[in-house]
């Protein structure tokens, strides 16, 4: 495929120009995490009989991050954008190609297209854009993430107190969930902090993870009648990836963790990889784990993988790998959705810089760590299960793992996120579509003034 051209399915088009339906329900996916998330919607508006089609950027084109899971959830891409290069190219592409995509449905086709976009991905950001420049409005699935982080004073004390030996975990666990001790405002995780604010200006209707995302929602002035507490859509799909666990090779692949209490791992955000101090302090703390004999299953993704080659890192890791065979497994992320269930669900915590992994650990009822300064799925935090971990101390790092591995006891977790999320966003966008509500709208037509019109002279 020509990477400066966006493909278009055969006889998308004739498709298009054949049904009479009125709205085009637009599924945008890109990452990993989008085509798990999103696939529960495709599947469910098809099942309506609605229009759908999924528009696929192109931002994970690897076979195990994207190829894979499209074809374990049954989705057929119908226009793949192909994007390429840089991030602020990237950022770009999208809004041009998409808007031209969007602008053709709707001059020479006729149809409304509505973009579903998912959290707080770069291609959630400019598909919004591309729908907002065009006056089309988007449904925000998983809308409102902001990260919360513990204020300067709470960190510098939890770090002081470690360098004299005083600090208590479990004074340390209890106190993540007192809400005084954090502030917003963080850019982090880097760009999607910015990516999913600037969604919501342009967002028609908000679907709503957990109740305190609508209060915030609110105090942020957004209209309380466009958005609905429905859960999160990943609840979904790992309902389907359990059925299929019965298939899952993952402890073929990776055999020296079956029948152990390991940690799972993933380390992926820029901040976390591009930095060389945080990334040192991660990987050490790693090494100290694996050094005093926990079980590591530690998958690797592009940018720890290139931060691993950066920092002079890689005869290390084959050292570790070489010496620790029986406690240490190294490799590439696993390509289906059931096999990174089947793993965190066996898993005694998972250890990640993902925001994604915070969720299904709830779901699948497994204690996790987070290795960042704040987490933007703060209600996993605020439920008892999921510690930070700031990457600023290896040893405190290794000390707050081996403690959420002893502490945290699976049969306390409950699960935040609901069930069957993606019948209740489809039926409530098909409600708000049957009002005949103005997707896009201007004050007079938000406000309903349109009766008062006057414009004789």
């Amino acid at each position: 495929m020509n990477t400066k051209e966006v493909y278009i399915r055969s006889w998308f088009w004739k498709e298009i120009e054949n049904s009479d339906k009125k709205y085009v329900h637009i599924i945008m996916i890109a990452t990993k995490p989008d085509i798990i998330k999103q696939a529960p919607l495709y599947l469910e508006l098809g099942k309506r009989w609605e229009l759908v089609v999924l528009v696929h950027t192109w931002q994970h084109y690897d076979y195990n991050l994207s190829e894979w899971v499209l074809k374990e959830f049954w989705m057929q891409v119908d226009v793949n954008l192909n994007i390429y290069w840089l991030i602020h190219k990237k950022f770009s592409l999208i809004v041009e190609r998409l808007g031209d995509f969007l602008v053709k449905l709707n001059e020479e086709f006729k149809k409304i297209p509505i973009p579903y976009v998912h959290g707080d991905t770069l291609t959630a950001a400019t598909a919004d854009k591309a729908s907002f420049l065009n006056k089309f409005a988007v449904v925000h699935v998983e809308a409102w993430i902001r990260t919360f982080t513990p204020k300067k004073d709470f960190f510098e004390k939890v770090f002081q107190d470690y360098e004299k030996w005083k600090l208590d975990l479990d004074q340390y666990y209890k106190e993540l969930q007192n809400k005084e001790n954090y502030e917003l405002g963080s850019i982090e995780p880097y760009p999607e902090q910015f990516d999913t604010r600037s969604i919501e200006w342009s967002t028609w209707f908000f679907a709503v993870p957990v109740e305190n995302y609508k209060e915030t929602l609110i105090n942020e002035w957004f209209d309380p009648n466009k958005m609905q507490v429905v859960g999160n859509t990943v609840v979904d799909a790992i309902v389907e990836s359990k059925k299929k666990i019965w298939e899952s090779k993952a402890f073929e692949i990776y055999p020296n963790m079956k029948w152990k209490d390991f940690i799972f791992v993933t380390i992926h955000r820029r901040e976390n990889c591009e930095k060389k101090e945080r990334f040192l302090v991660l990987y050490n703390a790693l090494k100290k784990l694996i050094q005093q004999w926990v079980n590591v299953c530690w998958l690797e993704l592009y940018a720890s993988w290139y931060a691993i080659d950066k920092y002079w890192l890689r005869k290390d890791l084959n050292g570790l790998i070489k010496k620790y065979p029986e406690n240490f497994a190294y490799g590439k992320a696993l390509a289906h959705h059931h096999e990174v269930i089947d793993m965190i669900t066996k898993a005694k915590a998972v250890v990640t810089d993902s925001w994604s992994m915070q969720e299904e650990a709830n779901i699948v009822w497994t204690s996790c760590v987070t290795l960042r300064f704040g987490s933007d799925r703060i209600e996993t935090i605020w439920a008892w299960y999921n510690l930070i971990a700031p990457p600023i101390n290896s040893n405190l790092i290794v000390d707050i793992v081996l403690y959420a591995m002893e502490n945290i006891d699976k049969k306390n977790i409950k699960n935040l996120y609901w069930e069957n999320v993606s019948k209740k966003i489809v039926d409530e966008v098909l409600k708000l579509l049957e009002k005949q509500w103005e997707l896009f709208q201007f004050d007079d037509e938000r406000l309903w003034l349109d009766k008062y019109f006057n414009w004789r002279v």
